[in-house]
């Protein structure tokens, strides 16, 4: 039997990873949403890291907040006031996404006045409208970076960063797409980890972890004769129009999905490779997720180098997939019920983070269509700490074992 996995070994392994960036004395920059522009930050200088919960962090400071602050806002307040955060140059929140996030810069300015924070605002469509207004928030983000930080906006720089991450997507999209047809090519875990380890310290040496493993999936898919199928794959989940496509899909057991909001797709493949182990079952797999920090990252498209650099960001920014906050209940539910009948989903887990309203008002309508469709569902509930480990594993492993009798 399989050693049993850790998330608190994924949380020291992120800090391992920014040791040298400290070391070094560069300026880093946290950021908490999807869908934050890295670009924009390389172009001024500053390497953008994605912030995550710590585990056993004292919640003291939570009086703090509001109520209805989400539990991932609490405890990333609460490691500030426990100044257990990693010393960032500057702090970007997002604005327009859910009340918590706004109100958590609010009071954090309010808390600790002496931290740099940015704020973005995003819109609530994709129209002309929304574009004319996101390029002007994206302009006068990077003219206050300019005056509060000192950082110049580096065209050099900017057209640096367009590339490492538009080859960061390129490369995990073919694995995503891959997996999507033969997922045991890689294992749910090591993609995580991957995705993880770019969006942690983004650079060349994360980028080169992932475009060799997308070299070897390839290899491996090439002796199959499945390299066509990926790429018109991957091109129709960029496009959005992939139900149409016929693809050679395994079977070697059931297929799972995985849908959610910010949830940490490497703290969900901790739980789901324990539970595996723990049912003795090996012959399941995550295909798919839909989560923030894997499918919605990846598959945003990246600006394009010819234009205006902004607006340009803000039509990347506009074109990330299955954002409740822009598509809308009614396209995200299409898009849902083409995943299901596409890739033959055989079972769906539901993550729904403490408080995270904006993916957890449309559960019921999901879990209607995944009756609808007859796939076998769990509804996980979390705290960002994954702090209830043997509880949710227990509820994963009944769900795999039931699954896999059912079928």
């Amino acid at each position: 039997m399989s050693d049993t996995l850790s998330y608190d070994t994924l949380v020291a392994e992120r800090h391992q990873y920014l040791q040298p960036l400290i070391a070094a004395e560069d300026h880093i920059i946290g950021y908490i949403y999807p869908h934050t522009p890295l670009e924009l930050f390389f172009a001024h200088q500053l390497i953008p890291t994605l912030l995550w919960a710590e585990p056993k962090i004292p919640g003291a400071y939570e009086a703090s907040l509001q109520t209805f602050c989400c539990a991932y806002s609490r405890n990333l307040f609460s490691q500030r006031a426990k100044n257990q955060l990693t010393n960032l140059t500057a702090i970007v929140f997002p604005g327009g996404t859910c009340d918590s996030l706004q109100n958590l810069g609010d009071v954090w300015q309010a808390r600790f006045p002496e931290d740099t924070l940015l704020r973005l605002t995003y819109p609530v469509a994709q129209d002309e409208a929304a574009l004319t207004y996101l390029t002007e928030e994206l302009q006068n983000l990077s003219n206050y970076i300019e005056v509060t930080l000192g950082h110049k906006f580096s065209v050099e720089k900017y057209n640096e960063a367009v590339a490492l991450i538009a080859e960061f997507r390129a490369a995990t999209q073919f694995i995503t797409a891959a997996r999507l047809i033969k997922p045991e090519c890689l294992s749910y875990t090591k993609y995580t980890k991957l995705i993880r380890q770019f969006l942690t310290v983004p650079g060349p040496q994360a980028l080169q972890l992932i475009e060799q493993t997308a070299i070897e999936v390839q290899s491996e898919l090439r002796q199959e004769q499945l390299i066509p199928s990926v790429e018109a794959l991957r091109y129709g989940l960029l496009q959005n129009t992939f139900d149409d496509l016929t693809i050679p899909l395994s079977k070697q057991g059931p297929r799972i999905m995985v849908i959610g909001g910010m949830i940490d797709p490497e703290g969900i493949a901790v739980l789901f490779e324990n539970a595996k182990t723990s049912a003795d079952i090996e012959s399941v797999e995550i295909v798919m997720d839909l989560l923030s920090f894997t499918y919605r990252t990846v598959f945003t498209s990246s600006p394009s180098l010819q234009g205006n650099p902004f607006q340009e960001l803000a039509q990347s920014i506009l074109s990330a997939p299955a954002e409740p906050t822009q598509e809308g209940l009614p396209n995200r539910l299409q898009f849902l019920r083409h995943v299901f009948d596409q890739f033959k989903i055989d079972g769906l887990i539901i993550c729904e983070q403490s408080f995270c309203d904006p993916d957890q008002f449309e559960v019921p309508d999901m879990l209607k269509l995944a009756e609808k469709k007859k796939i076998f569902t769990v509804r996980l509930p979390l705290d960002p700490e994954f702090s209830d480990q043997a509880r949710i594993e227990g509820r994963l492993q009944s769900f795999l074992e039931t699954l896999t009798a059912r079928r």
